[in-house]
Formats: C-alpha cells, sequence, structure tokens
C-alpha cells in the first residue's frame, strides 16, 4: 500500500505492548473471529480474492512517532488469567496461542467502534500489498455487507446480516458466470453467510487460480411484492477463481466527441492510466481537436489510496488544497495540489457518483465541486471521511487504525453524509446494467448545454 508523504511507516514495539489493553476485549473477540470466519481469512474490505468492498480506505498517512506509554498490567494479567484457563480447561486440548491472541486483538478494535480500524495477520498483508499493485486472484467482484437482512425462506435466520455483490468486475469470472448486482451471498462451499463479515467473507471465496467455489444465490425478481413466492430465485453456481488484472480506467468515445472516463478505483495504476485518459480526450478521437467535454465517472468506484486521489485531482486542480485532514487534536493538514501534474483541462467536466463512490472517489468529486470545476451529477455518495495510518507489525502483520478525518477543500465534513451531487439523477436499469442510463444521459446533456452557449471552453481555475 502506498503511503502518503513522508513514505515511510513507523514499527510498533513488542506484541505484548500491543496486548496489554486487550484483557477486557478478549472474550467478544475471540466470539467474534471463530464466528465470522477462518484463521486465514484475508483484509476486510478490499478486493482480496475477487472481492471489493464499498468502504475501501482512502489511504495511508505516516503515523506520528512511536510513543512511550507506561504499561497498566493488570488488563494484561486479565488476559493471561483467561488465556491459561482455556488452555486448561476448554473442551478442545489443542489451543492455538496464535488464533486466541489474533482472536483478542480483533476484539479489541472492535471495542472501538470504527469498522475502518482492523488487523491484519502477515498472510494478509503480504496479500493486501500484492493486490493494491492491481492484479489478484479471485472471482472479480465487489462486495458489501446488507444489515437485517430479510428475503426469501432460504435466507433464514432473518435480519442476520448478509454479504452482497455490489458490482461484476469486467471480464471475471463472476460476471462470466452472469452474477449481477444487489446478488446475496447465502452460501460459500455450502457454509452460510449468516452474519459473516467482509473479511470473512474473502476468505471462504479467495484461492487458487483454477480452483473452484461454490456459492449459493439469492436475487430478488418482483420489487413490488417482495413476499410473494416467485419473488426471489435461488439458484447454486460453481466459479473457477482465476487472475484478475485490474486496470481501473475506461475510456469511450460517445456522441458529439465527448469522451467518457471511468475510473474504477484508486490503485497504483489509476494516475497513469487517467493521465493517459484525459491526454487522449485533450486530443480527441482522431487526433484532431480536444474532445467537446468529458464525463468522468466514478460510481460504484470505493476509493484506493489517498496519495493517488491527490495525484489524480492534481490533473485538474493546479493549486491548492485537494483535501484537508483533521486530527484527533483539531489540527488541520492541507494536501495541496502538485502544481507539475497539472493538465489544464479546458473543456466542461461532469462528474457522476452513486452510492457506492466512497473515500479516494469522494476526495477528487470534493475537490471540483469545490473547486467550480465540475458538475456533479447522480446520487449523494457514500459518506467515508476517515484516513487510516498503516502500522507495521513485527510479526509480519499490520494495524489499519483511523487517525484523522478528512475535509473537503471547502472544509466540509462528509461523514456518513457523502457529497450532494448539483444534479440529482436517480439510477435507471441501464444505469445498473451498463452505466448508460439516464444519470449517463443527462451528462451528456449537460455537456452539450455547455458546449452551445457562447465561450464554450472553461478554462480550469487556479485557487
Amino acid at each position: 500500500m502506498n503511503q502518503s508523504t513522508p513514505h515511510t511507516r513507523p514499527r510498533v514495539g513488542l506484541m505484548l505492548m500491543v496486548l496489554m489493553a486487550i484483557g477486557f476485549s478478549f472474550a467478544s473477540g475471540y466470539a467474534f473471529r471463530d464466528h465470522n470466519g477462518p484463521s486465514d481469512g484475508l483484509l476486510p474490505s478490499l478486493k482480496t480474492a475477487s472481492l471489493t468492498a464499498v468502504s475501501r480506505l482512502a489511504g495511508t498517512q505516516a503515523a506520528a512517532a512511536s510513543k512511550t506509554y507506561k504499561p497498566d498490567l493488570r488488563p494484561y494479567e486479565t488476559f493471561e488469567e483467561v488465556r491459561r484457563a482455556i488452555k486448561e480447561n476448554f473442551v478442545k486440548t489443542e489451543v492455538d496461542d496464535t488464533e486466541v491472541t489474533y482472536g483478542a486483538i480483533r476484539g479489541m478494535l472492535r471495542s472501538l467502534n470504527d469498522r475502518f480500524t482492523r488487523f491484519m495477520t502477515p498472510e494478509e498483508y503480504a496479500k493486501f500489498n500484492e493486490e493494491t499493485g492491481g492484479e489478484f486472484d479471485g472471482i472479480g467482484a465487489r462486495i458489501d455487507i446488507k444489515d437485517d437482512y430479510y428475503g426469501s425462506p432460504a435466507s433464514k435466520p432473518y435480519n442476520a446480516s448478509r454479504p452482497y455483490i455490489v458490482e461484476p468486475m469486467d471480464g471475471g469470472p463472476a460476471q462470466k458466470a452472469n452474477l449481477q448486482k444487489n446478488d446475496i451471498i447465502l452460501e460459500i462451499n455450502g457454509k452460510s453467510t449468516a452474519e459473516m463479515s467482509v473479511d470473512a467473507t474473502v476468505a471462504f471465496i479467495k484461492g487458487v487460480r483454477g480452483t473452484p467455489v461454490k456459492l449459493k444465490i439469492e436475487r430478488r425478481t418482483a420489487e413490488k411484492n417482495p413476499k410473494a413466492e416467485n419473488a426471489w430465485k435461488v439458484f447454486e453456481v460453481t466459479l473457477m477463481r482465476d487472475v484478475i488484472e485490474v486496470h481501473p480506467v475506461k475510456l469511450e468515445w460517445l456522441q458529439d466527441r465527448i469522451a467518457w472516463i471511468r475510473l474504477d478505483e484508486f490503485n497504483k495504476k489509476s494516475d497513469a492510466e487517467m493521465t493517459k485518459a484525459l491526454q487522449t480526450a485533450q486530443k480527441g478521437p482522431d487526433g484532431n481537436g480536444p474532445a467537446k467535454g468529458i464525463v468522468f465517472d466514478m460510481r460504484n468506484n470505493p476509493g484506493g489510496l489517498l496519495d493517488v486521489a491527490v495525484d489524480i485531482g492534481s490533473r485538474f486542480v493546479k493549486s491548492g488544497p485537494i483535501v484537508y485532514t483533521r486530527e484527533r487534536t483539531g489540527q488541520e493538514r492541507s494536501l495541496d495540489a502538485e502544481t507539475n501534474r497539472f493538465l489544464n483541462l479546458k473543456m466542461p467536466i461532469i462528474v457522476l457518483i452513486n452510492n457506492y463512490s466512497a473515500s479516494a472517489a469522494e476526495i477528487v468529486t470534493g475537490a471540483l465541486k469545490d473547486k467550480g470545476l465540475a458538475t456533479v451529477v447522480g446520487e449523494h455518495s457514500y459518506g467515508k471521511a476517515s484516513v487510516q495510518v498503516l502500522v507495521d507489525l513485527k510479526n509480519g502483520g499490520a494495524l489499519v487504525i483511523t487517525t484523522a478525518k478528512y475535509l473537503t477543500p471547502a472544509k466540509r465534513d462528509i461523514s456518513d453524509k457523502g457529497i450532494s451531487p448539483d444534479v440529482t439523477i436517480k439510477a435507471s436499469t441501464d444505469d445498473d446494467t451498463t452505466g448508460r442510463g439516464d444519470q449517463l444521459q443527462k451528462a451528456i446533456a449537460l455537456i452539450k448545454e455547455k458546449t452551445a452557449t457562447a465561450g464554450a471552453t472553461v478554462a480550469a481555475r487556479t485557487d
């Protein structure tokens, strides 16, 4: 995972120092881990084993220098008491100290009531570093969790949380098997997903290229009467895992020389591919003149790396802040546009967002909206406005800890509220399936309106 400036990662002390405050949360953590997944479960909220959650990390920033705290041994003593009691009395004679410890750590982090703060095992962290390069093994789908899900009788127990497909990825096994947006995953290789977390879902679906995974899927077929007998289709599908190479940017030319640029996520390839697409838009489809406008589509973009968001934002913004971070002390820090990256795009820009546009996608959208560089069309974005720090652990794992909030250049806090579009358009069926529905058509119409007026060329602002 790329670090934002400075590009250093802090080291933490001995694992015992981490554990000194976890005695109180041990029981809940171990129960949570046992309930939600296997010991080798991969990183939650990322596309491990082909899955990307809506609420991915916006990125990391350098942590402050390690602090020295005076340990309070009483919580650790309680933890050790519990651990010893388990070892001596638990019905299973073989108890793995590592797994007990990992469960306790997860419980400690869960007690913070922040789903973006989490622990990665060495295996999870290695996989995470591999995947931020834009390639991974899996089925090619983005997922999230539906809370309190109530579907067909096959989905019992009712009102449990369930993982679901946010979007199949182009060319992946999920798309080839005709899995669709909002498909509920009821079982993975025969195991129920009731109350299964994203990381556990990923852990069960992950696997080596060429190996099968069987999913039990529930799909709603009757929106108007969800309680009707024929309102649900339940079926099983076996997918062959494959290597998914993620090209996050797609450029397509629409009518009247309008460039439709889709950015699916903010990974290590995103800035280079986005820059190439924008430069192509400047030249035009035939190289004989610029596009009349750009539809910058970040619908269903779950975010990614903070430094990549600043890099891409700098292609549009010449100077000034792309985003602010606000630390827990109240101190604010500005992450400014990098002037040498500025492309001076002199054309109308329409940004498309929806409820699944999150984190880094919201950072770039907020910068363009606040600076008057684009018109935002679609639906409210997700509202994920937290910044994480990545802490390397000596065992090869890592902690992802929320350390700050981010604010738009106008210093708006969008936590849980998202960004409001300038023009609200609900998604049509075509928007959900091909992306070409009412939202895209409105974006095209706005570009035509802008170019039809006098002085259609729009000079980029430099504030």
